[in-house]
């Protein structure tokens, strides 16, 4: 079973864990604050009240052993820097750290974060994102060129083509990985899948092109 380390409860934190947990899978916790290691001492595996900036503390766990750790500290900025140094250092895999500020990134890509979340500034774009194209459910970029997204099958001219007839690819520059069909099934995208009014494609492409794609959808 996978396990993972969770430094900081806030909000953001606090999600994770649950998250982690739902899927089944070891988690500890560590804050320093007591009421909120209370709080989850019986949803995470272990809990600690300690100072993640003590170099000590991490070595105890062996912090090295996880599958990923997630630097949540939310707002002291110096402790958050600090932690995903030690973590970094220390070896650790799959790092993740929340970040606030723009500043803040940048240091902690220096320091050799693996990933850095701003999740105020995510669920932002994500809300801009559904405001302008309303027909796109989900969104999510993959890289700086390519995006993932969802959305439901709507102009009748694609009722009843197989991807092949549909021909996605060539005209629309996007490709189908996923389809869940209306009646509760679902199939892998290939060439002779049908493509029916109601059905939910999972997309990826560019941006432009999906928010394009949305628009004929």
């Amino acid at each position: 079973m996978k396990s993972f380390c969770v430094i900081g409860l806030g909000r953001f934190g606090s999600s994770v864990v649950r998250s982690l947990v739902k899927n089944n899978y070891e988690v500890v916790v560590i804050d320093t604050d007591a009421k909120k290691i209370d709080d989850f001492k019986d949803i995470a595996t272990h809990v600690m009240i300690a100072d993640a900036t003590d170099e000590r503390v991490l070595k105890n766990i062996e912090i090295d052993k996880f599958d990923g750790v997630v630097i949540a500290i939310g707002q002291n900025v110096q402790a958050s820097i600090l932690t995903t140094m030690i973590v970094v250092e220390s070896g650790a895999r799959n790092v993740i750290a929340k970040a606030t500020t723009d500043v803040q990134v940048k240091v902690l890509e220096k320091i050799g974060a693996d990933r850095i979340i701003q999740p105020e500034k995510d669920a932002g774009n994500r809300v801009a994102d559904n405001l302008a194209h309303p027909d796109i459910s989900d969104y999510l970029d993959l890289s700086d060129d390519y995006s993932f997204a969802k959305m439901k099958v709507r102009n009748i001219k694609f009722d009843g083509l197989t991807l092949f007839q549909a021909n996605l690819t060539q005209t629309y520059r996007v490709n189908v990985a996923f389809i869940n069909k209306t009646d509760g099934t679902a199939s892998i995208g290939r060439h002779d899948t049908k493509i029916g009014i109601g059905d939910i494609l999972y997309l990826v492409g560019t941006k432009t092109d999906i928010e394009k794609f949305s628009e004929i959808i």
